[in-house]
Formats: structure tokens, C-alpha cells, sequence
């Protein structure tokens, strides 16, 4: 390995893992506000990813415009999925909540194999196909464009979560939600409203990954694990600790990648995983101890 990889490997790993942090901020954001493991999380990703695809590819519209549609197709799915699921299984059990959203995730997956099969699915990059030469470092645009829409979607999230009023009543609600309803918020509205936009940032997740990787129903599973694992080395303490995380786990891989065969990349990372569980022992039950 030469001073030249390892450089190209850092720099291709923090802007992978910006990505990686875009695909985790909807998990972490109905963790530490709502409470919600979400497992349909990568079920969404993947079927928004692949209907990005379709558009993209299928009919030839702009990738760039093509994100928004996606997005706000996700949120009003979401906002279906809190009425018809969500608010009613808000205050059961975790083993309940899982279940409920393991069936939504294998509901989602199915329908996705029927109608796009299980065959690998690489976008049309058209105008962002290419790679920007910086001397011994060669970056594809793709992954520069990616990696800037997650940073600034991302910013703009963390922005929005500090300096508004809005943000204020949902980090309120994410501390206490029985006193948020006191103080005169409207808990149930907002929830609703929380929760699609987790589900929205899930599909914009499933857009840029769609740009760096290929895509497949069968594959989400895998980044379920990816985001779990930002989220929980980053925590639930805020939107830019979980791009931090991100970024950290796009690295970790592509140097990884460098040190040992490729196929054991994956098993490198899941033990990143285990050892980031080991070290945090709590879990994902230290979502009642952090707030956004």
C-alpha cells in the first residue's frame, strides 16, 4: 500500500460515508424521537432507491430533479403508514413495534422482487458519469454530487432540528413526550410529521446511495446493518454526530479494503459493530438517555 492509496482510500471513504450517514439520519431521527426501531428502514430505502431507478433510467428523467419526487412520495407514504400502523402501536411493546415494522420491511421487499426481480440495477449517470482528475487522485462525480446533496440535506436537517421553533417542540418531545403534550404541543400531529420525514430521509437515503452503488431488493438487509451501525456509533445525540459516524465507517471500509481481501471487508465491519456494542453496552436502549 503506497502513500497514493491510502490517500486516494480517504478520500473516497469520507465521501462514501457522507453517504452512509444520509442512509442512518432517518433511523436515528424515529429512534431518539419516537422511540421506533424501525426495521422497514432499509425496505424503503431500497424500494425508493429502485423507484429513483426506474425514473432515471427506465424513463431517462434528470437525476438531480428526479430526488425530490422520490422524497415526497416516501413522506406521504409516510404519513399513511403512521394513521394505519404507527399511532396505534406507539405505546406497546418493542417486541410488538419490531414486528410490526419486520412485516411492513418483508411487504416492501416482496413487492419490490415483483416488480423490478432481483437482478442488480446500476443508474444512468448521464451528465454526472466521469471522474474529476486531482492528479494522483481520481474522484467519480457521482460521488462528489453524493456525498454534497447528503452534507447539505444533512446541515440543513441539523439546522432546522437547533434553530426553530418546530425543532424546539420536537427535541421537546424526543426528552419527554407527556410534558411536550402539556406545554400545549400537539404531540400526535407532530409525531405524525416526525415520522414521515424519518421515512422521506430513508428514500432520500435510498437516491444517493443509488448513485455510488447498485441496487437490489434482496440487498437491503445489508444496509440496514450499515445504519444501524452509524447510528450506533454515532448515537442519537444529533444529526452531525451521525454524519461523523457516517464518515468514520466510509473510511474504516475503504482502508479496510486496502489491508485485506475484499470479501472479508464485510466481516471487518460487522465486528466494528460488535466491538462499538461491546464499548456502548447499553445499546440502543440509550435512546431514553439522548436527545437531538
Amino acid at each position: 500500500m503506497t502513500f497514493i492509496d491510502l490517500l486516494q482510500s480517504l478520500v473516497n471513504g469520507a465521501l462514501l460515508g457522507g453517504v452512509y450517514g444520509g442512509l442512518a439520519v432517518g433511523l436515528s431521527l424515529l429512534l431518539g424521537v419516537l422511540r421506533i426501531v424501525n426495521l422497514a428502514h432499509s425496505a424503503v430505502l431500497m424500494f425508493s432507491g429502485l423507484l429513483y431507478w426506474q425514473l432515471v433510467s427506465g424513463y431517462g428523467f434528470d437525476p438531480l430533479l428526479m430526488i425530490i419526487p422520490v422524497v415526497a412520495i416516501a413522506y406521504f407514504f409516510g404519513l399513511g403508514v403512521h394513521r394505519g400502523i404507527a399511532q396505534y402501536i406507539a405505546r406497546e411493546s418493542d417486541t410488538t413495534v419490531i414486528l410490526a415494522f419486520f412485516g411492513l420491511m418483508v411487504i416492501l421487499e416482496s413487492i419490490a422482487i415483483m416488480i423490478w426481480k432481483t437482478d442488480p440495477r446500476t443508474l444512468n449517470l448521464g451528465y454526472l458519469d466521469g471522474v474529476v482528475d486531482l492528479g494522483p487522485i481520481n474522484i467519480p462525480i457521482s460521488r462528489i454530487v453524493a456525498a454534497v446533496i447528503t452534507f447539505a440535506v444533512l446541515i440543513a436537517l441539523h439546522i432546522f432540528l437547533t434553530r426553530t421553533l418546530t425543532g424546539s417542540a420536537i427535541r421537546g418531545m424526543a426528552q419527554n413526550r407527556d410534558v411536550a403534550e402539556m406545554a400545549g404541543i400537539n404531540v400526535n400531529k407532530l409525531s405524525r410529521r416526525v415520522f414521515a420525514v424519518g421515512i422521506a430521509l430513508a428514500a432520500f437515503g435510498g437516491t444517493v446511495l443509488g448513485l455510488v452503488s447498485t441496487l437490489a431488493p434482496q440487498e437491503h438487509m445489508r444496509w440496514l446493518a450499515w445504519a444501524f451501525l452509524v447510528v450506533i456509533l454515532g448515537g442519537l445525540g444529533s444529526v452531525m454526530r451521525t454524519l461523523v459516524a457516517g464518515v468514520a465507517v466510509g473510511i474504516f471500509e475503504t482502508v479496510v479494503g486496502l489491508l485485506i481481501p475484499f470479501q472479508f471487508t464485510y466481516l471487518a465491519l460487522y465486528a466494528l459493530l460488535a466491538v462499538v456494542l461491546l464499548i456502548r453496552n447499553e445499546g440502543l436502549g440509550s435512546i431514553k438517555q439522548r436527545t437531538l
